[in-house]
């Protein structure tokens, strides 16, 4: 009998507290702040010099310091060779390099088909060496100086902004 008393008691206890939850408002959003989206630094083709077969890339209305772009975003990589027998290569005579930021890099330019960005460098390394062959790597914001430079090279498509790497700020890239 006591058994069925308590089983009784706690039956009732459970209604009551149940139907006095559902008159009160319930807050079915979550109490954890959603984390930000990862975002990388991106630039884009700058100019073009025809007669050298030279370009500028660069930033615009980038961030180098915590991304511009979200890291989920198919775009191509800017890919660099400076490295191997021949390299860097002299930077050609009509190309003027006076400007800190529009410095001559040394090296070749192409770009990726468009990709959401790797989660490492060594990925997105890979990707270049996998588009272009040894010697080949992501391009970085100091190729030149910085926030921009020249190259020989080119874009795939000169209107869309590239994944660039910036060595010295975690959190303005996608990869680590």
């Amino acid at each position: 009998m006591r058994i069925l008393r308590f089983a009784l008691s706690a039956l009732s206890l459970t209604l009551a507290l149940s139907g006095a939850a559902s008159a009160v408002p319930q807050n079915t959003e979550t109490a954890r702040p959603v984390p930000p989206q990862r975002k990388g630094v991106t630039w884009k083709l700058i100019s073009t010099n025809a007669p050298t077969g030279t370009v500028s890339v660069g930033c615009v209305n980038c961030n180098a310091y915590t991304g511009d772009t979200p890291c989920t975003t198919a775009l191509p990589i800017l890919c660099i060779r400076k490295s191997g027998p021949g390299f860097p290569l002299p930077k050609p005579a009509s190309v003027d390099d006076s400007n800190t930021y529009y410095k001559w890099s040394g090296g070749v330019i192409g770009t990726t088909a468009p990709t959401p960005a790797p989660g490492t460098r060594t990925a997105a390394n890979a990707l270049c060496v996998q588009e272009f062959g040894t010697d080949w790597r992501v391009a970085e914001h100091h190729d030149g100086w910085g926030w921009h430079f020249q190259a020989f090279g080119g874009v795939g498509n000169p209107s869309q902004s590239f994944w660039v790497d910036v060595n010295d700020q975690p959190n303005g890239v996608c990869w680590h």
